[in-house]
């Protein structure tokens, strides 16, 4: 008896769930066959109309079916065309300060192979030069790859600096996608 009690909340929700179900099916079948009946009416007093008046109706509905379509297309074009000038303008705006960004790992890479250090001072306004770049026009992965590395720079080994800056370089592909 202690086991039915525990089910029977389970076996009520289950009970609504059934009807809700039938209730649902129920207002579908209805629809379906109130379009269908309306489908058919319509087909009956087209059937009895005057012929020239039922090509007129049929030469209207196409031509405004056509102008619907053709808006909604145009409208799509229209979008996809905004994002591509978009990208195309924001990889032009981007290129030169990703160079420099490409260039500055580069030299820091040189700089720990031929053990000559770039200059603090040089590496900061590089640094600070592609900050304001990159905060304008880069991408929320690069900006946020961005704020953490400068978060963390200070913490780094020179081999953990470069796998973070390379970090920062991945999700730039796609900007030339």
């Amino acid at each position: 008896m202690k086991k039915f009690k525990e089910l029977l909340p389970g076996f009520i929700a289950l009970a609504i769930m059934v009807l809700a179900v039938i209730g649902i099916l129920n207002l579908f079948w209805k629809g379906l066959a109130a379009i269908w009946t309306g489908f058919l009416n319509l087909i009956n007093t087209i059937s009895t109309l005057d012929t020239v008046l039922v090509i007129a109706v049929i030469s209207g509905a196409i031509t405004i079916l056509g102008l619907i379509v053709n808006s909604i297309i145009s409208v799509a074009l229209k979008a996809s065309e905004y994002r591509n000038k978009t990208k195309a303008e924001l990889r032009v705006k981007m290129e030169k300060p990703y160079s420099e960004f490409i260039s500055l790992i580069f030299d820091m890479m040189k700089s720990t192979k031929q053990s000559e250090t770039m200059s603090e001072k040089e590496m900061l306004d590089r640094m600070i030069g592609f900050s304001k770049e990159v905060t304008l026009y880069g991408s929320n992965k690069v900006v946020k790859r961005w704020a953490k590395y400068r978060t963390s720079a200070d913490k780094l080994t020179a081999l953990e600096n470069l796998t973070q800056m390379e970090n920062i370089l991945l999700p730039l592909e796609k900007i030339w996608e």
